[in-house]
Order: structure tokens, then C-alpha cells, then sequence
């Protein structure tokens, strides 16, 4: 029994709200700037989703073959640890060199060609 009174109260409320005239008005572009902000948002989700599923692809496609050279072809590890460690600030250069151009690559230059067709 409340629900519907309820139910009957808002209709009421809902009524009386869409008869008057409002205190303000909205711009002649904003279904239009409302169009393109959710564009824009579902653009970056899209576009940082995929860097993360071309990040992981990277990154697993590497453990895998480190763990078949590991297990299959008997690869020393001691001596792949060693120069790991030898050469750090190469491998982490190389590492972060890759990921900025993934991310150029995928997020970046797709935003901004994006952002130029949409003026």
C-alpha cells in the first residue's frame, strides 16, 4: 500500500515539475558537447585498455619463452641472472623504451588522430 502511494507521489511531484518552465536553459551544442565528452572518455578507456592487453601479451609471450629456454632447451640461468643484473640499467632502458613507444603507439597517436577527425 505505501509503495504505491509512494508511486503516486512522484507522478504528482514529476507532474508539476515538467509544467512549469525551468530556471534555466541549456545550450542549442549540448547534446552535441555531452556526444563528444563520452566519445572522448570512451576513446581513452578503450584505447588504455588495449595498451594493457598488448603490455600483458608482451610480457607473457617473454615469460614463456624464458621458461621454455629454462626448462626445454637447459639454458643456464645462473649465468642469464648474472648478466640480468650485469646490465641492469640496459634491460631497464630497453624495458621502459618499449613500453613509451607501445604507449605512444597505442594510446597516444590514436587519441590525438581521433581528436583531429572530430574537428
Amino acid at each position: 500500500m505505501s509503495d504505491t502511494k509512494k508511486f503516486t507521489d512522484s507522478e504528482k511531484l514529476l507532474g508539476e515539475v515538467l509544467r512549469e518552465e525551468p530556471d534555466f536553459f541549456l545550450s542549442d551544442r549540448f547534446a552535441e558537447t555531452v556526444a563528444n565528452k563520452m566519445a572522448r572518455r570512451f576513446a581513452w578507456n578503450q584505447y588504455i585498455r588495449e595498451f594493457f592487453i598488448y603490455l600483458a601479451a608482451i610480457f607473457g609471450i617473454a615469460a614463456l619463452s624464458a621458461g621454455i629456454a629454462l626448462i626445454w632447451l637447459d639454458v643456464n640461468w645462473q649465468a642469464w641472472w648474472s648478466f640480468l643484473l650485469y646490465n641492469v640499467s640496459w634491460v631497464a632502458g630497453l624495458n621502459i623504451l618499449v613500453v613509451f613507444i607501445l604507449f605512444v603507439d597505442r594510446v597516444l597517436l590514436r587519441y590525438f588522430s581521433y581528436k583531429l577527425s572530430q574537428h
